[in-house]
């Protein structure tokens, strides 16, 4: 089975690039380097959305399936989101492992259904932190659903 397409920029990676691109303040470059995009900036930059070629070649992280097919790639990805949630990871974190679960076939309830699953595990405050992240995964905004919530 071929891997998975590469899943696209991510809305949310698009406004942390923008928002790293707004804040970026004119450095003078050390010497000769002068006028030429520093190197640790393009590499934070590549961090901050999740740049799976970075990842790979330079962190050494497989983001991707694994060569060794013990679970299949909708299992892989359901348990990389329960880890996400366990170790407590920055919303950007869990919207790309949810991004990743649908695209190699979970469904929205499956991944869901994998946080209730590990709650007993990792607490309630780990899952109540996840759901944000997780949901920009899906396009779901949770803000926008309280607020429309709370004014009807």
């Amino acid at each position: 089975m071929p891997p998975p397409p590469p899943v696209a920029m991510m809305e949310s990676q698009r406004a942390v690039l923008a928002g790293v691109q707004s804040r970026r303040r004119s450095v003078e470059p050390h010497g000769d380097r002068k006028g030429q995009a520093v190197r640790y900036q393009e590499i934070l930059r590549r961090l901050a959305i999740i740049d799976e070629g970075l990842v790979n070649d330079q962190a050494g992280l497989v983001l991707g399936p694994l060569d060794a097919r013990i679970l299949d790639p909708k299992v892989t990805a359901l348990v990389r989101v329960a880890a996400l949630a366990a170790i407590g990871s920055p919303d950007a974190c869990l919207e790309w492992g949810a991004s990743r679960a649908l695209a190699v076939g979970a469904t929205e309830d499956e991944i869901t259904g994998v946080l209730l699953a590990v709650a007993p595990v990792i607490g309630l405050g780990r899952i109540v932190a996840a759901a944000p992240g997780v949901a920009c995964g899906f396009g779901y905004d949770i803000d926008v659903a309280l607020e429309e919530r709370g004014s009807s």
